[in-house]
């Protein structure tokens, strides 16, 4: 890919106490010729604002005082971030540029973020790093291991950072989920009387692309009988199911919008098999400040091999994403459970801004009781929903949920279970289910499936940190290993990073999302060529790859393509896949995101040795 310069002059002239100007000229360093689909990207503390250059490059726009942040944004490219004084009242000339760093780009993440431990552990634990990497792939298989642990996993001192874990996000493998629950999972469908039988995916936007959040939309059935009831999340989807045997293919159902006082219908939905529903909502930008985040955990003597290093990790978490979000209210509780026949079987921290409550209260539990292997799950997920006071509006409420032992099967469990599902989409919360040593696979699937009803994802701990007892492989085509911790706090953080109404999205978010950015197989577990393997540097240019512009792009984009590569996929920043897209033979093909909303989109392919992921900034 040939690389493309920018210089770009800026003169800053200070015309008053309130605002500073700026001017310049943006343009090929090579040629000398001014650019096309030039955007400059300025960001004054957490405010981001797009300035497009006339034809000729040149661009005149004012900011507040204070330190300025500027991107030159081109044909797929960003230059570096400069930092500008613009509030000192002299003449500045800034360079920015040649460009040293792509927008989008491929990702070859690490696999495993290090279990981190204090420097007297480290002949027993090692940290890992870039060249020290653990990949799990298929069902009780792992290849490609390194030499990066020390013989003895185990540290006798308890360290947060140890613990290891991945994520199975069925949303972006959702081809595989239908191919698991028509196969393996298909007895545990009628195991646990919990059928998601047709999938229903609403995109509410505003007119000018911002994504409607936390909208209650209803599915209803001709006879206008409420099937299912979800609200939309931080990237304005809403996922709608139905449980009930209906003859799907000859019933026509629509979905009520309700946001505030505003109520509308919309008509003929599709199931996600025939595409997105996407609709546009005449309402006012409003973006809630509010983030809640629920713990629910076991707390049976079971749970007594790893509790501790729990506790010691969600200390952690809750830390990083209250630092995280300092500029949001963030609200944190607590649900700790046993079985009945216990001292308790629940007991509950109510939702405070104030962390060290629940640090508090979740450090004051410990593992003991009950007995035989189910334990009171349904009814600590119930009080969770019902007990916690949730946000009447937020940009995201999550519950985690620790578990290592399935609910009970009776039938009013059952019926407990569905409650679950039902109750907890209807509030919008997205429960993240945390699957800890002993689980079965009953138990996986009825994880998997309470995240998928609740717009969740599915984690689980994993051997490798050689912490508790055995843990059970996923059923998945591959799968990242990462620090537990870090899976919670990128989980929160991919839930909750919503675009603002007036200056699109923060450039630090941008940032954040690429520092997690997570490569999928679409395809599923037949594609053996899904797992990331360390890349002899020496054949990346045999690497086939694709090119995308304008980037950001207000909808149509072109994909430039080696002739080997025919199809890519599109997915959101949650991971979930949108659509694939077919490419051209001639190697150009245009496409149109407009439908969607605002945002960060992945553009997903295989380029001959693996899969690889673009980024695309989508701004109307």
């Amino acid at each position: 890919m040939k690389k493309i310069y920018f210089l770009l002059f800026l003169f800053f002239v200070f015309t008053s106490r309130s605002q500073a100007n700026f001017k310049g000229n943006v343009y090929d360093n090579e040629s000398k010729k001014a650019l096309n689909n030039v955007q400059l990207m300025v960001v004054e503390d957490m405010d981001t604002t797009f300035i497009v250059p006339d034809a000729k490059g040149n661009f005149n726009f004012k900011t507040k005082p204070g330190r300025v942040k500027i991107f030159t944004v081109a044909d797929g490219f960003i230059t570096e971030m400069n930092s500008v004084n613009a509030g000192d009242g002299s003449l500045n000339t800034v360079n920015v540029g040649p460009v040293k760093q792509e927008l989008v780009k491929d990702y070859e993440r690490s696999v495993v973020s290090a279990p981190v431990v204090s420097s007297d552990k480290l002949e027993t634990v090692k940290r890992i790093t870039d060249t020290g990497e653990r990949y799990s792939y298929g069902v009780g298989k792992e290849i490609g291991t390194k030499e990066s642990f020390g013989t003895d996993m185990i540290s006798q001192t308890i360290k947060s950072g140890v613990l290891t874990a991945g994520e199975v996000n069925d949303f972006a493998k959702w081809d595989l989920w239908n191919d698991l629950t028509a196969n393996e999972f298909r007895v545990y469908s009628g195991f646990w009387k919990h059928r998601l039988l047709d999938r229903y995916c609403v995109q509410l936007s505003l007119p000018d692309g911002m994504p409607l959040i936390d909208a209650i939309v209803d599915l209803k059935d001709p006879a206008n009988k409420v099937i299912w009831t979800s609200r939309t999340d931080n990237t304005g989807k809403a996922e709608l199911w139905i449980r009930d045997s209906l003859d799907l293919g000859n019933t026509r159902f629509s979905v009520d919008v309700t946001y505030g006082d505003f109520k509308q219908r919309f008509g003929n939905v599709q199931p996600f098999k025939k595409g997105i529903n996407s609709f546009k909502v005449e309402v006012p930008c409003s973006v809630s400040d509010q983030l809640d985040i629920a713990f629910v955990v076991d707390a049976t003597g079971s749970m007594g091999d790893e509790i501790n290093y729990l506790k010691m990790d969600l200390d952690n978490v809750i830390s990083s994403i209250s630092a995280e979000n300092k500029h949001i209210n963030v609200r944190m509780g607590s649900v700790f459970y046993r079985d009945k026949g216990d001292d308790y079987v629940t007991k509950e921290a109510p939702f405070s801004n104030n962390t060290e409550l629940v640090k508090s209260f979740i450090n004051s539990n410990q593992a003991d009781g009950g007995g035989d292997f189910p334990e009171a799950a349904d009814e600590a997920l119930l009080a969770a929903i019902d007990k916690l006071n949730w946000s009447t509006t937020a940009r995201a409420r999550i519950i985690f949920w620790l578990l290592d032992a399935p609910p009970h099967r009776a039938e009013e469990n059952l019926q407990k279970l569905m409650e679950v599902s039902k109750k907890a989409a209807e509030k919008g919360i997205r429960i993240v289910p945390i699957g800890c040593s002993g689980i079965d696979k009953p138990t996986e699937f009825i994880c998997r499936s309470i995240a998928l009803s609740t717009n969740g994802t599915y984690t689980f701990l994993t051997n490798h940190s050689g912490i508790g007892g055995s843990h059970i492989e996923p059923s998945t085509d591959g799968y990242k290993v990462e620090s537990f911790r870090e899976v919670l706090v990128r989980v929160a953080r991919l839930m909750s990073i919503t675009p603002d109404c007036e200056e699109f999205i923060a450039s630090e978010l941008i940032e954040q999302i690429d520092t997690n950015l997570q490569i999928i197989n679409p395809y599923g577990r037949e594609d053996s060529l899904y797992v990331n393997r360390e890349i002899d540097t020496t054949q990346t240019t045999l690497e086939l790859e694709i090119l995308l512009y304008p980037n950001p792009t207000n909808g149509v984009f072109n994909i430039k393509s080696p002739q080997e590569i025919t199809e890519v996929f599109i997915a959101d920043v949650n991971g979930k896949l949108l659509e694939n897209v077919k490419l051209e033979a001639s190697g150009m093909t245009s496409c149109d995101i407009s439908r969607y909303s605002n945002g960060v989109y992945f553009i997903q392919y295989h380029n001959g040795q693996r899969w690889t992921t673009k980024r695309l900034v989508l701004h109307h």
